[in-house]
């Protein structure tokens, strides 16, 4: 599998202060079943990192939730290497994906919603990517 593919620990926002940063900004959109909260922040060691929420309010199973996760986490890292070419050098780009549908989802869904994503973060890039 290539390096570009992966998603490892260290790509992922575990750490209380990330996260705190993260929804304490301001920068959020919708892409429907998500809400994307977005931050910039000095460049740490990954030029992108990124997180998953689903609410039990949403999503009463255990099973659902980490389906969704699971899903999500699959999309994103088949189509993060497009924005990572992208990101200026000197900043970090936090992610989050907080799920906002009652039901769960295909993976087509997930899948259109974390490319969309992508599309509306590229302004927060150095250069932006010219469609075919």
């Amino acid at each position: 599998m290539p390096e570009s593919q992966t998603l490892k620990k260290e790509e992922r926002i575990y750490l209380r202060s990330e996260l705190n940063e993260l929804f304490a900004s301001r920068g959020s959109f919708v892409c429907y079943p998500f809400r994307v909260v977005y931050l910039e922040v000095p460049r740490q060691e990954l030029p992108l990192k990124m997180m998953v929420s689903v609410p039990k309010r949403r999503l009463k199973h255990a099973v659902d939730r980490n389906r969704i996760k699971r899903l999500t986490r699959e999309a994103y890292r088949l189509t993060k290497k497009e924005l990572v070419e992208q990101i200026d050098p000197e900043v970090t780009l936090l992610i989050g994906f907080i799920y906002l549908k009652d039901r769960l989802s295909r993976y087509s869904t997930v899948q259109q919603a974390v490319e969309e994503a992508f599309k509306k973060l590229q302004p927060h890039t150095k250069e932006p990517v010219e469609d075919d």
